[in-house]
């Protein structure tokens, strides 16, 4: 099966899904009524300058503040250009180098606070912290990003072929304004100098009039917004690598056939309207796929499994042996075959629940040093896959793999779920002899002061029936000591930590 684009469009929400291989890759989703901020241009004003941290807290208009580290500083006007070097990834803009702008600017000295700044999203709000804003503008384009702040030229590195290289470089450098910078995308390769200009000149245009509106304005404001996400996949995943964008809805279709057919003429007639009567993600297997990615274990073909456990710092990924016992008495081939396997998973895992920061990727122990370097060469084959930057340190002896992946949106799992109510994410809650305990307890702190001869026990009828049989004599004992009758109740809406104590009624 070729390379697919599957989008699912509703009302309240669109879901794009990159099918590649027959294989469910990537998975991008969006509310319409909380849409995402990354990619936004906005002015800015600035609430708190934080010199221990070289950082300030802007005012966007969001919720909560943005975060600006110095480093991401840009003076427009001054045009202090403070950017040494970038990295030529495929289609994306790096950031500018913290190091060196750091040790030669101080935050006080940039700005102040009720300052009116220019900005940019780089990082969506993510739980309790907001957006992360940089000054170092980029403007994305179907064939370049432009990047008004730096004075430089970037090729994708998937475009292979050396000639067509310099002719893009060439073409670029002869027709960028002076002091900016482009990156030329993937999808560029071997199209005209007509499209690839044309797509430059909009960007500038669109600068243009972002910096005119700037000047109009007071801040907060916002300049420019991204497209939705239907429109972003059509101008970022719609590359020649894939067969068809199939969409679900008319109102879907009508709108990403018009931008393809105004930015991108020669993928117009690859869009498809779905017309069958399963729901779209059911008959690609999606939802399948989905609910996988929310599972905390995931098992592998052989019987081991993945276990993944997020926390504030990192996320960890367990690689388990399972059921898979071999077919030999090799004990060192058999986990040699569980990790090859895992290595493969665990980046489709990475990269269909988008989990970014550092991850810990635990293997099981191997003996042999080449073992161990034969799977960290599996786990790097697989991440050169990702169109997500990663680094990865060697597999050290004790089989653990440290990497860090770019984070730019929320987890699958943080987008599509809430913290339980109940255990409040802990993702445990307490056993029945633990809440027992604690009734135990609260009756020793409160009976003395109660009034009447009887004290009222609501719990879980788990607890209730512990404390009937297990702890009958812990009871008894108590009824004596406080000269009380206990009467313990069940309530089977009650949460097995919840309890009530009340006197007699």
């Amino acid at each position: 099966m070729s390379n697919v684009l599957v989008v699912n469009s509703t009302r309240a929400e669109t879901r794009v899904a990159l099918i590649e291989d027959g294989l469910l890759s990537e998975i991008y989703m969006e509310r319409r009524r909380d849409r995402g901020v990354a990619g936004n241009i906005y002015k800015g004003k600035v609430l708190r300058v934080l010199p221990g941290m070289q950082a300030a807290f802007v005012d966007i208009s969001l919720e909560k503040a943005g975060f600006l580290h110095v480093s991401d500083f840009y003076n427009f006007e001054k045009d202090i250009n403070l950017i040494d070097g970038v990295d030529e990834d495929d289609d994306a803009v790096p950031p500018p180098s913290r190091g060196k702008v750091s040790r030669r600017m101080n935050i006080s000295d940039c700005m102040k606070q009720g300052d009116e700044i220019l900005v940019q999203v780089a990082k969506e709000p993510m739980g309790t912290k907001g957006a992360r804003l940089t000054g170092h503008i980029s403007l994305p384009g179907r064939y370049v990003v432009f990047m008004p702040t730096v004075s430089h030229i970037g090729i994708s590195r998937r475009i292979g072929s050396e000639k067509e290289r310099k002719r893009l470089r060439k073409l670029v450098e002869e027709n960028r304004p002076p002091g900016t910078g482009f990156i030329v995308r993937t999808v560029s390769e071997e199209i005209s100098d007509e499209k690839l200009l044309r797509d430059m000149e909009l960007l500038v245009k669109l600068w243009t009039d972002i910096l005119d509106k700037a000047n109009e304005v007071k801040a907060p404001y916002l300049l420019n917004e991204e497209p939705d996400l239907l429109l972003r996949a059509a101008r970022d995943l719609f590359t020649t690598d894939i067969g068809e964008l199939i969409v679900d809805d008319k109102e879907a279709y009508k709108r990403v056939s018009e931008f393809t057919g105004h930015y991108m003429p020669g993928f117009s007639e690859n869009i498809k309207m779905y017309k069958a009567p399963d729901p779209i993600f059911d008959a690609f297997g999606i939802e399948v796929e989905i609910e996988r990615a929310l599972a905390r274990e995931v098992p592998l073909r052989s019987g081991g499994s993945l276990v993944f456990d997020r926390t504030e710092a990192l996320t960890a990924v367990d690689v388990n042996t399972g059921k898979f016992v071999g077919s030999g008495s090799d004990l060192e081939e058999t986990i040699l075959r569980t990790n090859l396997e895992a290595a493969e998973e665990v980046v489709y895992q990475l990269r269909l629940r988008n989990i970014g920061g550092i991850i810990i990727i635990d293997f099981i122990d191997m003996e042999d040093a080449r073992n161990r370097e034969r799977v960290y060469r599996t786990l790097e084959a697989a991440l050169r896959k990702d169109r997500v930057t990663t680094n990865s340190l060697a597999i050290s002896e004790f089989g653990l793999v440290e990497m860090t992946r770019k984070r730019v949106r929320e987890s699958l799992v943080q987008y599509m779920c809430d913290p339980c109510p109940h255990c409040k994410g802990r993702g445990q809650v307490k056993a029945k002899e633990t809440v027992a305990a604690e009734i135990v307890r609260e009756i020793r702190r409160q009976a003395p002061a109660m009034e009447g001869n009887a004290v009222y026990v609501d719990a879980h009828p788990e607890v209730i029936s512990f404390l009937l049989n297990v702890e009958r004599t812990t009871v008894q004992e108590l009824e004596q000591v406080f000269h009380k009758k206990i009467n313990l109740r069940g309530q089977r809406g009650k949460h097995i930590e919840f309890f009530d104590l009340a006197d007699a009624r």
